[in-house]
């Protein structure tokens, strides 16, 4: 994969359109610009339009931690803790003001991206659609907008759940025009939202893309079976990850020698040619905390220590330099971002999960001990039994955490959703500087406020904290 190839077409775009090249972090991003100045040059093709959701700098690598900030995944101790920005800490610490500056890259970042879809799908509506690529590109900007309302809804909405009522969800903004002020929608409505702009990319998107940064079919349904599973609808998650797994099935052998455990990240830089990648996206806040080589932050002791001596997971993925300090190195981008993208391991373990909780025991197993074969050393695996379902997904659960520790905001969600079910709830405690700080089950610190530069300009509704 060449991912600077794909980013030229748009940078000769961009130095064409000299009337939209200031550059700032404010949502009217550059062709947003454009659209309001009716003398400038507006993208008009395809390939004008394919360009915007190529530029990777804004629709794939700048992805939030926010949630993983917060989780039990992470460890900052006190002196990383005083070290880091005030934002920082207030996520870390769960405080219920977050934004000191009213200002949040991670609500600015995402709704920038769906700004970058939406003024694909207003404006390929003047293209013939029998134009070659014109399903292919439709389908790669609802995905875009679907994947980001469904991170969006991770962070600054309420867990999913049946008897939800009213219960806030996300502005849905699906034109390009910026001047339209939009309400919040229900958390409902937001969720249907997310199904039918994946639905609908799922039925244009290629079988197959010459890079990563571009979504393909399986991605629609992995993201398709994710968002069913958020909501607790297990069947329709279950058929959409055996639809996606039906036409990408790998699994990446970790005995393998794209797998190089003598350099500092053991994974293919960009993820090039790990057969799990449907599609790939990396986070960008927080780089100097991730628990990383050169960075402050480190992995849970208790979630180092969960591992089998035989896992390869334990070694790839983690580095302990003491008893008490373990770094992560096994982030599928192959670098210091971690990935936040979609891969086959995340989807193998949604059907197992969905399967155990329809009392599928033995189709839950076989899919866990699939995965896991490919996680430990050659001949050393034996496979895990379940004596009914519960047991089942006890395991998995267990395992979906230790599969998926640093990938995007996985644990957060998993926290919020599994606290809905007394079984699974988890309070999360720290103690930073003489003082504890808890997050009980439920707590609406699992909603993040939303930035008050936003309340100011929208007159939307606040979360309560």
């Amino acid at each position: 994969m060449n991912k600077y190839k794909i980013n030229s077409h748009y940078v000769l775009i961009i130095l064409i359109m000299v009337s939209m090249s200031i550059l700032s972090c404010d949502k009217q991003n550059e062709w947003l610009d454009v659209k309001s100045n009716k003398g400038s040059v507006v993208p008009e093709t395809l390939s004008d339009y394919q360009a915007i959701l190529d530029n990777s700098a804004v629709m794939n690598d700048a992805y939030s931690n926010a949630g993983l900030i917060g989780s039990d995944n992470l460890l900052l101790n006190q002196t990383a803790f005083n070290a880091a920005g005030q934002d920082t800490r207030n996520l870390y610490n769960w405080d219920k003001d977050l934004w000191v500056t009213g200002v949040s890259y991670h609500w600015n970042n995402y709704y920038k991206i769906i700004g970058q879809a939406n003024i694909v799908l207003d404006g390929i509506q003047k293209i013939a659609s029998t134009e070659n690529d014109y399903s292919n590109v439709k389908g790669q900007a609802l995905f875009h907008r679907a994947m980001i309302y469904y991170e969006l809804a991770q962070l600054f909405c309420s867990a999913y759940h049946t008897t939800m009522g009213s219960d806030l969800g996300l502005p849905l903004r699906n034109h390009a025009d910026v001047n339209l002020v939009v309400q919040r929608s229900s958390l409902l409505a937001t969720y249907q939202q997310i199904i039918n702009d994946a639905l609908e990319a799922s039925n244009l998107l290629s079988d197959h893309q010459p890079y990563l940064q571009r979504p393909v079919k399986a991605a629609a349904y992995a993201l398709l079976a994710k968002a069913y599973l958020n909501m607790g609808d297990y069947q329709n998650a279950s058929t959409f990850a055996d639809k996606c797994l039906s036409t990408r099935p790998q699994l990446l052998d970790y005995n393998s020698s794209l797998v190089v455990p003598s350099s500092t990240y053991r994974f293919p830089f960009f993820a090039k040619n790990n057969p799990e990648v449907l599609f790939y996206a990396q986070g960008s806040m927080f780089a100097e905390l991730m628990p990383f080589t050169s960075s402050r932050g480190q992995v849970s002791v208790e979630l180092y220590q969960s591992y089998a001596e035989k896992d390869l997971r334990k070694t790839l993925l983690f580095v302990a330099t003491d008893a008490s300090t373990v770094k992560f190195r096994g982030a599928y981008t192959g670098k210091e971002q971690n990935f936040c993208g979609l891969a086959t391991n995340e989807i193998y373990l949604i059907r197992a999960e969905c399967n155990a909780r329809q009392e599928k025991t033995e189709a839950a197993m076989a899919d866990l001990n699939k995965l896991l074969i490919n996680r430990y050393v050659t001949g050393e695996f034996s496979e895990l039994s379940a004596s009914d379902s519960e047991q089942a997904l006890a395991l998995i659960l267990q395992e979906r955490r230790k599969e998926l520790p640093f990938t995007g905001n996985i644990r957060w969600e998993d926290l919020k959703r599994l606290n809905k079910e007394t079984r699974f709830q988890t309070t999360l405690s720290r103690t930073i500087n003489g003082v504890t700080y808890t997050l009980a089950p439920n707590d609406k610190r699992y909603v993040l406020s939303i930035p008050q530069n936003e309340i100011e300009l929208t007159g939307i509704l606040q979360n309560e904290r």
